[in-house]
Parts: C-alpha cells; structure tokens; sequence
C-alpha cells in the first residue's frame, strides 16, 4: 500500500525485522499512559482499536500505521487525519473522502478537539479507517461501517463561538517541512478545473488549513500548442481559476500569489506546437 513509506524508520524496521513485531509493539503502546491533551489520549485509544482491528485481519502494514499513530498520540504529539495523497483511493471515492476531509479539519480547528475531544478522536480515527478500507475496497460493510461510524463522530462535534487562535509558530528549526506541492490538470484549451482537479484543490486547502503556510503561490502552465502569446494567458486564467477555488474555500487571499509561465517552463519537453496533458497544469506550492 502506498502509504507504508510514510511510517517511521523505527516503525518500518521492527515490522521487517520480525514476523511477531506487530504484536509486540501493539501491547506495548496499547499500554502507553496518556501524556497529552484529553484529544490525543482519545486518539490513543482509537487508533490502537484500529491496530487491533486490522492484526486480526492479518494486515500487518496496516497495523504498524495504526500504531505509529497511536504511539505518537499517547506520546502528546500532534497527529492529524491522513492525507488522500498517502493512499491509492479508487475513483469513486475520492471525492466524498476529500469533502470529508476538509469539513473534519475544519472543526479540528475551529476548536473541536478541545469543545468534544471523544468525538473529535473518534471521527478523525474513522475517516482513517474509511479510507484504508476504501483502498482495499473489497469489504464493501465495513466501508460502510468506518464512514457511518465518521458520520456519527462528526455530528457530535461542537466549537466555540470565537475563532480558536492560531498556535504560535514553532522555531524555524523543529519546523517540519511542508507537503505539496499539488498540482492540478487541464484539458486541452481550457481553465475549467473538473472533479478531479477540485480533489487536489480541496486536500491543498485541508492541508492550508493544519500547516498555516505564510505563502501560496500559484503557477499557471500550458502545453506548446498555439501562440506564446496565447498561452500565456491561457496560463494566467489557469492560475485565477485555482486561486479562486482555494479562496472560496477559505485560504486567506493575502497569502495567495499567483504566476503566470505559459508554455515556458514545461514538465515535459515535447517540442513545439505538441499536445502534452503534464504540461496543461497548475502548481499549488506552499512557502514559509
């Protein structure tokens, strides 16, 4: 699964090192007493659930994944839903996981975590477990069961009427690197951006939403089909478009810069007046 290289290096090498890491290591951060907040005990406990889970199921990727999670909350670290990017999701659920995502950041940081900590902990470990089981989409109840079991979770969160304040930034040199960058694809001749396209947008704006970049910057590009002339400005509606579905979404316009590249800097060279899909894109990076 295309997730496993995002688990630690310790993670990674208890599981190949032996063929019973994944029971060791379920009962010892089972057995990790809560140093966090009351969310991330909550979150402790959920994810060694779903270790638990997916160890009966025989899936021992899985259940290294779920208990890296678990260790890192029941040790007070921050621990965020996983990202669509991290997991081959079919087609037919990308889209709702997207959506999903992004209304649950939003009540995590709107204070949900700290308002309704249970059913904060309790959604955020669903919708992980709704998209691992949407990947291996051969169990279609329990699909069923990790997103009605997020659906209910999400219906008990409750924030406070004032904003929660952004946390302070952390010293420039325990900064963890920012993801992306996303890019988002055209047809042929056009600046519409199609369901496919809003997915990328929408897992940028839920990642805008936890990392707080000071920056979005924005670059539009086309194929070498045509005059430069057009497209360069082919490339700066392209860039207009994304930019403004990011701001509808939220993404404070201050931080949005948008750039404009025409046919100039390709993905692929393909020679001129050429017809290339990697080269009708926009570039959705995020900057410090």
């Amino acid at each position: 699964m295309k997730h496993f290289r995002f688990l630690s290096i310790a993670g990674a090498a208890l599981l190949l090192l032996s063929g019973c890491a994944a029971n060791v290591e379920t009962a010892s951060v089972e057995g990790l007493k809560g140093k966090g907040s009351a969310f991330q005990n909550a979150l402790h406990k959920e994810y060694v659930e779903l270790a638990l889970m997916e160890k009966e199921e025989g899936d021992d990727e899985d259940t290294v994944y779920f208990i890296e999670k678990a260790k890192k909350a029941g040790m007070g670290e921050d621990v965020g839903p996983q990202p669509l990017t991290e997991r081959e999701i079919p087609a037919d659920g990308k889209q709702d996981l997207a959506n999903a995502r992004v209304n649950l950041v939003n009540k995590l940081w709107q204070g949900a975590s700290d308002i309704t900590p249970g059913a904060a902990a309790r959604a955020q470990a669903m919708f992980d477990c709704w998209m691992q089981e949407k990947e291996e989409n051969f169990q279609p109840k329990h699909i069923e069961r990790c997103r009605s079991e997020f659906d209910k979770a999400y219906a008990q969160l409750a924030t406070p009427v004032a904003k929660k304040p952004a946390p302070k930034p952390m010293p420039e040199k325990k900064m963890a690197p920012l993801p992306g960058p996303y890019t988002v694809y055209f047809d042929t001749d056009s600046a519409d951006v199609d369901d496919a396209g809003m997915v990328v947008i929408k897992q940028a704006y839920a990642d805008y939403r936890l990392h707080k970049p000071g920056k979005v910057w924005i670059a539009g590009h086309t194929d070498t089909r045509g005059s430069k002339k057009y497209n360069m400005g082919l490339s700066r509606y392209r860039s207009n478009e994304v930019g403004n579905r990011l701001m509808e979404l939220g993404v404070s316009r201050k931080v949005v810069e948008k750039a404009r590249h025409g046919e100039d800097a390709p993905a692929v060279n393909s020679g001129d007046n050429k017809d290339e899909r990697m080269n009708r894109r926009v570039s959705i990076v995020f900057m410090r």
